[in-house]
């Protein structure tokens, strides 16, 4: 057998897991910030294969970003999607990657995001600030879209990952009115940030995405890394019903998905986070 680039990453079936490599190559992945974490699982879900991948991000890089894995000293003062496109690129010309150089929280760039994560088959989250992390959330349980909720904290010395499936997990939403010992930088941008934390939570991300996309194995639900003490911890979430993303309160739509909020209340919602 002729071997290629693949060769390895389709080898796991010789393990007793009855899965097709070949099936990335119609999957569509959405990276949402490509910073600490988005460097890292962008380039993982390219080495991987995934048919197609797009990236969101609005910043530039700056000598800052400079400790993370896919920046130069020549990229700075760049788009970083740019950059990122390029660098994925050349790493895997297979995969499409697509980018865009926007706001995701911008009104005028509402209509194309929501088009754009519509097409997806899972979202991978890479942004570093609150509002936009809820305004995330509240669009992919919107439109019933996996993703891949993760987070450093602001020492960089612990984060956290949590795989979200709209109207099955719990929301990001939802875990505010749960029991969790959860760091109070959650959702904050990084003060400190250290590649190791990141390659591992990204790592992680990349995993998890793995076996949803692949349907085998078990997700975990949410994970806490600690650097500190070297360990991590596992907690069992579940769905707040009076959660305002994803509760009881039901309508049912032609495609069969039942959204738990009206359309106003979504606009309500994501308005406030706007205005933030």
């Amino acid at each position: 057998m002729c071997a290629d680039r693949y060769t390895r990453l389709k080898a796991i079936k010789d393990f007793g897991y009855d899965i097709d490599w070949e099936n990335l190559r119609g999957k569509h992945v959405g990276i949402i910030g490509i910073g600490g974490l988005g460097c890292i699982t962008s380039e993982m879900a390219v080495r991987c294969g995934i048919g197609k991948i797009t990236l969101f991000d609005f910043d530039t890089v700056e000598i800052l970003n400079l400790n993370r894995a896919m920046y130069k000293i020549e990229d700075v003062g760049r788009s970083k999607v740019e950059v990122a496109s390029e660098f994925l690129n050349l790493i895997n010309p297979d995969v499409k990657v697509r980018y865009f150089n926007s706001d995701i929280m911008n009104p005028k760039f509402e209509k194309i995001f929501e088009h754009e994560i519509s097409s997806m088959d899972i979202i991978l989250n890479g942004l570093d600030n609150l509002p936009a992390r809820e305004y995330l959330n509240a669009k992919c349980v919107h439109f019933n879209i996996p993703y891949i909720d993760a987070g450093a904290s602001r020492s960089g010395l612990s984060g956290y990952v949590h795989p979200i499936i709209p109207y099955k997990t719990a929301c990001a939403n939802c875990i505010k009115s749960i029991s969790i010992n959860a760091s109070e930088e959650r959702g904050e941008s990084c003060v400190a940030s250290l590649p190791s934390t990141m390659a591992i939570l990204g790592s992680i991300q990349v995993q998890e995405m793995l076996k949803l996309l692949f349907e085998f194995g078990q997700l975990i639900d949410y994970v806490m890394y600690d650097m500190i003490s070297g360990k991590s911890f596992h907690y069992v979430t579940k769905r707040d019903k009076n959660c305002l993303i994803c509760g009881n309160k039901e309508k049912k739509i032609k495609n069969g998905v039942q959204p738990k909020v009206t359309d106003k209340e979504i606009g309500n919602i994501i308005k406030k986070f706007k205005d933030k």
